[in-house]
């Protein structure tokens, strides 16, 4: 005949390990253990417990809290003890480890997790690591810095087969494009292999020019008038480059420059005039607002 009634739950019953040497007469409270860890039954019906040969009346001689079994009366000094939670409580109750008991060994390897779930570290939750379904985050939103710390750190390929960044304590920091070295730090400043190219960023034209040095080394523009070129804004020093400026379909526009700019003997260049025709200024700024300019006119 077939079986009746709610389908069983399967585990296996355990006993509980021996509290008997803490009684006392006074202590009501006792933490449930198997084989040395914390076991919560679940409730006061999922445990059997006997004193002193006599089975205890659940929730009327003790009641049961997560892994607290608590006495109504405490246990008299040399009162024996056995106590055994019962398999379908025990293998379906969550049991609470104890701080500081799950080891590397108690998880799987590797530990899978799918897009999107996090780990988390912080007490605000200030660092994130994650993988969503197009990129993965280090994503770190505390106060205080993102630290990387490691007498040599290098950032590989996703094949570990390329170099794409090496920095070496006490050494270098190597840059490189396609696994060749393209940029290397060094006592004596830089190195670089190949070229290097720097924007030219347009100016707007206008009655005054204001350079914005910040954007870029290299600028140009055509004028549409006569203009006034202002001190640039965001001057660096040590930075130098180029300055093209074109005549419009016009020509004959005229330009003043700002004392900022200095020029051989003191004196500002007389523009080309001639329609579309191209004058540029070299220049690199030797302190705030002493900028040497070198001019090429009528480049062609």
């Amino acid at each position: 005949m077939a079986y009746i009634g709610p389908e069983p739950k399967l585990g296996r019953n355990r006993e509980v390990d021996d509290i008997s040497s803490s009684f006392n007469g006074s202590t009501t409270a006792f933490t449930l253990q198997v084989s040395g860890s914390n076991v919560s039954p679940g409730t006061a019906n999922d445990i059997i417990v006997s004193l002193g040969g006599v089975i205890q009346n659940p929730n009327q001689d003790y009641t049961i809290a997560a892994s607290t079994l608590t006495f109504t009366t405490a246990p008299a000094s040399g009162l024996s003890f056995f106590a055994l939670v019962l398999g379908q409580s025990i293998d379906s109750s969550v049991v609470t480890p104890a701080d500081g008991s799950v080891t590397g060994t108690k998880l799987s390897s590797p530990l899978d997790l799918v897009d999107n779930q996090k780990i988390r570290f912080g007490t605000g939750n200030d660092l994130q690591v994650y993988h969503d379904s197009n990129n993965s985050y280090v994503q770190d939103s505390g106060t205080g810095s993102l630290i990387i710390a490691g007498s040599a750190v290098n950032i590989l390929n996703a094949a570990a087969s390329e170099s794409m960044i090496r920095c070496a304590e006490n050494g270098s920091v190597e840059l490189y494009e396609d696994n060749v070295k393209k940029f290397e730090t060094s006592t004596g400043g830089v190195s670089l292999t190949g070229g290097a190219a720097a924007n030219i960023t347009a100016l707007s034209d206008g009655a005054t020019i204001t350079i914005d040095m910040a954007t870029a080394c290299h600028h140009s523009v055509t004028l549409g008038g006569n203009r006034t070129f202002a001190a640039p804004s965001n001057q660096v020093v040590g930075q130098a480059g180029s300055i093209f400026i074109t005549q419009d379909g016009s020509g004959s526009r005229t330009a003043a420059f700002n004392a900022a700019f200095k020029f051989v003997g003191g004196t500002a260049p007389t523009l080309t005039t001639g329609a579309g025709l191209t004058d540029r200024i070299d220049y690199i700024i030797k302190s705030s607002n002493v900028i040497h300019c070198a001019v090429s006119l009528d480049v062609k």
